[in-house]
């Protein structure tokens, strides 16, 4: 529960979720050339990301998170547009602030907006389904600070942050757990192999402080990932 919130309170600030905003709205327009029972998607899920390549170099642990998608069909056929939005976090530490001479918990997050194209039969009690996808990897560290808002939340300071074209193909399925082929919940499996631009990050050790000054160890490297979803859907 805690990392769904943190995809409605972090996300609006960051310049990739417009780019997926603009992506869901131009699909609703497809919405109205639809008549089918089944011409609307959304769906919620937890994740696992693996990283991949040079990336699992620098990063030898997994990342859990999770997601939201929306998609609408195509008139009638096989295809659905729509967008796709998770956020994983990929480590976190405590470690003394020098400036206030408090433990604070830094952490790691990626945030990963995606266009999503898939391919999927309309009916059955099992419907599996490919997919591509194109979008982004927006990657960040951040350190809350002593300073607070005019709300009374606490002011996260940004340690760095780095964004790359991110792109791939997944596939999964769809099952209901009623076996009732006019079920509108379905449980929702899939996997995704993402590809990933070079982006600099920092991970877990990388902020250290020498003679009281803070030390930063940025790593830099593709950001291939391969991603492992189970959610639910609900289809209309």
């Amino acid at each position: 529960m805690k990392t769904i919130c943190l995809l409605v309170t972090k996300a609006p600030r960051l310049a990739p979720v417009c780019l997926l905003a603009l992506m869901i709205g131009g699909a609703t327009i497809v919405q109205a050339q639809s008549q089918d029972k089944d011409h609307v998607q959304v769906g919620a899920y937890f994740l696992t990301v693996v990283p991949r390549g040079e990336f699992s170099d620098n990063l030898t642990s997994n990342s859990y998170g999770a997601g939201v998608q929306g998609l609408v069909r195509i008139g009638s056929s096989p295809f659905m547009v729509g967008g796709d939005l998770a956020l994983a976090i990929y480590g976190s530490e405590r470690r003394l602030d020098p400036t206030t001479s408090e433990r604070v918990t830094t952490s790691n997050y990626i945030l990963l907006p995606h266009f999503v194209l898939r391919a999927q039969p309309r009916l059955g009690v099992i419907r599996p389904y490919v997919e591509g996808l194109i979008g982004l990897k927006y990657l960040w560290t951040e350190t809350p600070t002593s300073e607070v808002d005019f709300d009374g939340n606490i002011i996260n300071d940004i340690n760095l942050s780095d964004t790359s074209f991110s792109y791939g193909v997944g596939g999964g399925l769809q099952f209901s757990p009623t076996k009732n082929r006019e079920s509108r919940f379905m449980v929702d499996m899939g996997v995704r192999w993402l590809k990933g631009g070079r982006a600099e990050y920092l991970r877990e050790g990388s902020i250290r402080v020498v003679n009281g000054s803070v030390v930063y160890d940025v790593l830099s490297s593709r950001t291939d990932v391969l991603t492992v979803q189970v959610g639910v859907t609900y289809r209309f």
